[in-house]
């Protein structure tokens, strides 16, 4: 028994094939596996095990490095300051020709730089020992017979810059249009909460101010639902304590797909409304949008750019930028240090831009999308009395044209009760000038003077 479980490596694992373990060792062996280090974890199974084993040990090997090893925590903190709102101030700076020179000046700030550190050190590192060496070797503190390294030909980088320029623009044009496609349905959603609502207003009655209330509460937490959803790091509880009551927000947490949650209720609340039939179509299908962008912004969280691009773009960019300083020694000479560094700064942050704006989500102004969806509902709400009397006062002046136009028509028809013709004529005449008095308003811009 003792020689079974040390042929594995992994303690779940012998635990999983030897059914007969105690239960202290069990214990034991769960212990022990949590208290692994990611780097502890990347050994070999044994070869006893066969093939099967170690296909598992990989797959379990791949995810610890997916999860842990894998990560540039750095990096990831750095995507919300990413998340950039402009006003007109920040237009004004954007379009200034000073762009150039502040540019510049913030490069070493950069948090492309930062997060390029490590390739731009090792080509750095690749063109100095290279410089090192061809400096000994011309000063002939090397053996005799000791190769060059430098190259002349330069025709293999002539002829692969091309294909390197189209993966990399191929993969920064893709990783754009997922950003442009995730911003386009967020700003479908801003509206769309806006549209329901103001539906919502107009539609109900006015003596079901609970019910509009509700319309209003789940309209904003559908944003934030949805944002929380499409982040790592959301916190549905913090976001909404302050929007839905405790009871709805204790259903809201119990559910496993939030945003679908949030969507059954706004249907409920249709439903359950004495709205007409046109008009609830109308609503139900701002719903229906709410559930096509959720879907569409699923996609895109969980597909990304197939990773054969992605990792022969990586492959590429590295060994065509390692091999890249054996061209320069014989033009440059130990300039070529510096502009090697330059040059792999340029083309490493191309591919670094797209594979950061690639999941857009995390740097997205989601928050202030969704404080704005919040503001403008309020607003709303705390507007409706206002409208309301402004219409109501239209309609009241519209009620007395209407009557006095009436009774100017019954004392027409009195004074002249023997006359038919004239009886005839006025009736004509009035329903003509009604007709116009209450048609609509031409506004093709077309002048009938």
């Amino acid at each position: 028994m003792q020689q079974l479980v040390a042929s594995c490596v992994c303690c779940k694992s012998a635990a999983r094939h030897v059914p007969l373990l105690s239960t202290s060792y069990r214990q034991r062996s769960a212990t022990f596996h949590r208290q692994l280090q990611p780097r502890r974890i990347a050994r070999r199974c044994s070869p006893a095990k066969g093939p099967k084993h170690a296909k598992q040990a990989r797959s379990r090997l791949h995810i610890c490095a997916t999860n842990e090893v894998d990560r540039d925590c750095d990096k990831e903190d750095s995507r919300k300051y990413k998340r950039t709102v402009f006003n007109f101030k920040n237009w004004a700076a954007h379009r200034s020709t000073k762009r150039y020179s502040r540019h510049l000046l913030t490069i070493l700030g950069s948090r492309i730089v930062r997060g390029l550190l490590q390739p731009l050190l090792v080509v750095t590192a690749v063109a100095s020992v290279i410089a090192v060496y061809e400096t000994l070797l011309e000063s002939g503190f090397l053996a005799l017979g000791s190769p060059s390294l430098s190259i002349e030909a330069t025709a293999p980088f002539s002829l692969t810059s091309f294909a390197l320029s189209l993966l990399l623009v191929f993969r920064t044009n893709t990783s754009y249009a997922r950003w442009q496609e995730a911003r386009s349905i967020w700003g479908g959603v801003t509206n769309r909460s806006r549209d329901i609502f103001r539906q919502a207003l107009t539609f109900v009655p006015g003596n079901e101010t609970e019910l509009v209330d509700m319309f209003k509460r789940w309209s904003i937490a559908y944003s934030k639902t949805l944002m929380c959803h499409l982040r790592e790091e959301g916190d549905v509880k913090a976001e909404l304590e302050a929007v839905l009551q405790p009871e709805e927000l204790e259903l809201l947490l119990a559910s496993k797909h939030r945003p679908n949650y949030v969507l059954q209720i706004l249907s409920g609340l249709v439903e359950s409304s004495c709205i007409v039939s046109p008009e609830r179509f109308r609503m139900d299908q701002n719903i229906t949008f709410f559930m096509d962008a959720q879907g569409s912004c699923e996609r895109i969280l969980k597909t990304p750019i197939p990773l054969s691009y992605t990792r022969h773009t990586s492959r590429f960019l590295v060994i065509w930028l390692g091999l890249m300083p054996l061209t320069l020694w014989r033009s440059c000479h130990w300039a070529m240090v510096p502009v090697s560094a330059i040059i792999a700064f340029l083309l490493l942050g191309i591919e670094e831009i797209g594979v950061q704006i690639e999941e857009p989500f995390g740097i997205l102004p989601l928050e202030n999308m969704c404080e704005t969806i919040e503001t403008n509902l309020n607003e709303m709400a705390d507007n409706n009395s206002g409208v309301s009397y402004l219409i109501g006062k239209v309609n009241q002046q519209t009620w007395h044209m209407r009557h006095e136009w009436e009774e100017n028509r019954r004392r027409a028809e009195g004074s002249h009760e023997n006359d038919p013709d004239f009886l005839r004529s006025s009736r004509d005449g009035d329903m003509a000038a009604r007709d116009n008095s209450f048609a609509t308003p031409d506004l093709s811009g077309s002048d009938h003077r």
